[in-house]
């Protein structure tokens, strides 16, 4: 299942946020840092860049942002539930595709691309969550989002008032090296139905976040990864 979401750019302006803190255009960021390596092997971050971090602790994780991910949670994704209680990534994940490098995040590469399953390792992610992407920028062909319809590989192709949202049997994953002169940045999270989640197809197996060990039913708790609105 794919789904195109339009919201209110003007209202949740993500960008502008990330850019008054860059003090860059989001596209360009590569022209403003040095990010540490060329070719990154980002399964369960592992190697994820020190800028990612310093977002996450400078932007994300701050009660302003905080703020404005709840109201954009309750106007834009709770109706796409048809505004039932949900359970929702309690902050999304910041990506950072810089241009000219290379980023693998699985563990083979299939034609030039990550494709995958978000089940599968080294994140286990359970099927009963339904992914979200949001682009921070207009992609191309060389830095969009990329997923698997009727056994062909397809762009996301959405503007920047849009969101992509995916099932989890929705094989998906970005070209390996970013051949575009711009920097892609997104934002992604998982939500579910309340009455969808599943404690019981949760175990003991481990998963690995930000190259830290966790096991699958402590991490995709409705304590600790998602929160209820």
């Amino acid at each position: 299942m794919i789904k195109k979401i339009i919201y209110d750019q003007t209202k949740y302006n993500f960008k502008n946020v990330f850019e008054k803190y860059f003090e860059e255009s989001l596209e360009k960021l590569h022209k403003k840092f040095v990010f540490e390596r060329r070719f990154s092997n980002m399964a369960g971050g592992t190697e994820e860049f020190s800028l990612v971090a310093e977002t996450y602790a400078k932007v994300i994780q701050t009660n302003v942002f905080n703020k404005l991910w709840i109201s954009f949670i309750h106007d834009v994704i709770k109706p796409y539930f048809d505004d039932k209680p949900i359970y929702v990534q309690k902050l999304p994940s910041f990506r950072l595709f810089p241009s000219y490098h290379s980023i693998q995040y699985v563990k083979k590469i299939t034609d030039g691309y990550n494709k995958h399953l978000d089940s599968e390792p080294p994140y286990y992610h359970p099927n009963f969550e339904t992914g979200f992407w949001l682009p921070l920028i207009e992609c191309d062909h060389n830095n969009d989002f990329y997923y698997e319809d009727d056994d062909w590989y397809r762009r996301a192709d959405i503007r920047e008032n849009e969101i992509l949202a995916f099932s989890s049997d929705v094989v998906h994953g970005n070209r390996v090296h970013n051949e575009s002169p711009n920097t892609r940045c997104s934002l992604d999270f998982k939500a579910l139905a309340l009455d969808d989640y599943d404690e019981n197809i949760l175990t003991d197996r481990i998963i690995l976040k930000r190259g830290q060990k966790f096991k699958q039913n402590d991490w995709y708790s409705t304590k600790h990864y998602y929160m209820e609105m």
